[in-house]
């Protein structure tokens, strides 16, 4: 069974853009194959999402990359997951499940990182995920309009991995969070952001202008803008 295993995890670990149909259909023939002769339990699928969330990243802060170049694929894989006639019956509520996790995550590591514990680079993918999973629907509204955005601001001045994070969230998911949280909420970002991002020469320039139209075109608030909610 472990070698099924390690088949399986290679698949998702290897997806890319061109080889993503094929690689698909192997991981649904050997999931099958497991389940029916091996027992693999029920929660592969989530696990192996989960493990290999970071795949085809080139999220690296330290050198002002913030966006998760592989994100698409594996939101394409669990919703895929999803609706399949073999993968979907072990599948059921996959991408709002692996989002609750993302967000155990964003959170825990959030406070890890202030008490000066670390933060993993991984935990940026998660955020990445994070801001497409509000898009489509999978966060919770109340996490969306009370919690994911005020738990970064809750200290008087911003810790780098909180002001990256913004940077994320804000690029791929401002129209979402523009629309739910309220605008002292918003604003209250963007000054602290531009705060820290005066010395901070890895969130400056073309990342913070962006916010800023981003911020001033949204300046009615409610109206979308950036991406789609």
């Amino acid at each position: 069974m472990d070698h099924i295993n390690h088949g399986l995890n290679s698949t998702l670990g290897s997806l890319s853009d061109q080889n993503y149909a094929e690689s698909f259909d192997f991981y649904r023939f050997w999931f099958d194959i497991g389940h029916t002769y091996h027992q693999i339990p029920s929660n592969r699928i989530f696990d192996t999402i989960w493990n290999y969330r970071t795949m085809g990243v080139t999220t690296y802060p330290s050198s002002g990359e913030f966006i998760h170049s592989g994100v698409h694929l594996i939101l394409r894989f669990a919703s895929d997951a999803e609706s399949d006639h073999i993968l979907g019956p072990h599948s059921s509520r996959l991408q709002s499940r692996l989002s609750t996790r993302a967000l155990q995550e964003f959170f825990g590591s959030n406070m890890s990182a202030v008490r000066g514990h670390g933060y993993p680079n991984e935990t940026y993918a998660t955020t990445n995920l994070i801001a497409h999973w509000a898009n489509l629907g999978y966060v919770e509204e109340n996490a969306i309009r009370n919690h994911i955005l005020q738990s970064l601001i809750s200290h008087p001045t911003l810790h780098d991995h909180q002001a990256y994070a913004l940077i994320i969230l804000f690029k791929l998911a401002g129209a979402t969070f523009e629309a739910y949280v309220e605008p002292s909420v918003v604003d209250r970002c963007f000054e602290l952001l531009k705060k820290h991002c005066t010395y901070d020469w890895r969130c400056h320039g073309p990342h913070m202008q962006e916010l800023e139209r981003t911020n001033q075109v949204c300046a009615p608030r409610l109206v979308k803008c950036g991406n789609q909610t």
